[in-house]
């Protein structure tokens, strides 16, 4: 197969991305496809992932597939792209686990773990739009028992 062929990813909403295999790869779900059936005739399936979500994974692939591209331009572009809300980064964390990129993955995790540094638990219930269900002496239970995650 030609590295300048072109692979069509269909999205649960129909979108349509046709990238260069060189972009596309950067899945190893999409790579692993590639190698072993010609299945880019037709476009490959997306059905965990829309075209919203997947237009901002896309944009990440073409960037860190770009050639002479530094290391602090890449740097500079993953914080402008890592500012959107928590759920469209948890959305995004999700397509890039369906799409075994580690690398994304790697790089939003670290950005959901920075957010939440240094924030109590209640900030944190916030950030996430989290409901505490628990009652006080719930709670307290649960802070009693697992009192080395509360320091």
């Amino acid at each position: 197969m030609s590295s300048k062929k072109l692979i069509t990813l269909k999205t649960s909403d129909g979108e349509e991305f046709k990238l260069g295999k060189c972009v596309a790869v950067k899945s190893e779900v999409i790579k692993n496809l590639v190698q072993d059936v010609d299945c880019t005739c037709n476009g490959i399936p997306l059905p965990n992932i829309d075209g919203k979500t997947m237009t901002k994974v896309v944009k990440y692939w073409k960037k860190h597939s770009e050639e002479g591209v530094t290391e602090v331009q890449l740097m500079n572009f993953d914080q402008d792209f890592l500012k959107m809300s928590h759920s469209k980064l948890f959305d995004v964390l999700l397509a890039t686990r369906y799409l075994d990129d580690k690398q994304l993955e790697e790089v939003i995790i670290q950005e959901s773990f920075d957010r939440i540094t240094g924030k109590t638990l209640e900030e944190i219930r916030e950030v996430f739009g989290i409901v505490n269900d628990y009652t006080p002496k719930e709670e307290e239970e649960v802070r009693r028992e697992n009192a080395w995650a509360f320091k």
